[in-house]
């Protein structure tokens, strides 16, 4: 049997999304990008994860310019569409979510296994950790 080391995909995605956000092409602040990580985990402390995949996609279509940004770089690296590479789909998490188009469908299929709602909470935890770090340091 296999140990795998979850923390180093968290790393490794925090790494992605503060890539995307900070080091690209019209960058947004390090600022912006640590509010909305804080919001996150606010939300998903207080609500769930289901909450927090809904609050990501309404950022993602109905926030301001950087709002938009942000959450959309961290939807796509986060749970992703079918057959795209992001931390919830990744064959190590085996979540089985093929069937699952959006990120509100991930969270139905989630939810109905306590062990796995438990672990993506936790892996969307430490990544949203490390991007709200990447922000700061920004």
């Amino acid at each position: 049997m296999t140990i795998q080391n979850l923390d180093f995909y968290c790393v490794d995605f925090a790494q992605h999304i503060a890539d995307t956000l900070l080091k690209e092409d019209n960058p947004v602040s390090g600022d912006d990008v640590a509010q909305f990580a804080t919001r996150f985990l606010g939300i998903l402390h207080a609500n769930g994860l289901y909450a927090t995949l809904l609050y990501t996609v309404w950022k993602r279509y109905n926030g301001t310019k950087r709002e938009r940004r942000v959450a959309a770089a961290v939807d796509e690296q986060l749970v992703g569409k079918p057959g795209q590479q992001s931390l919830l789909r990744l064959d190590a998490m085996q979540f089985s979510l093929n069937e699952s188009q959006d990120a509100l469908a991930v969270g139905r299929t989630l939810s109905q296994n306590l062990e796995n709602i438990f672990l993506a909470k936790d892996l969307l935890n430490r990544t949203m950790t490390y991007v709200r770090y990447h922000g700061k340091t920004g």
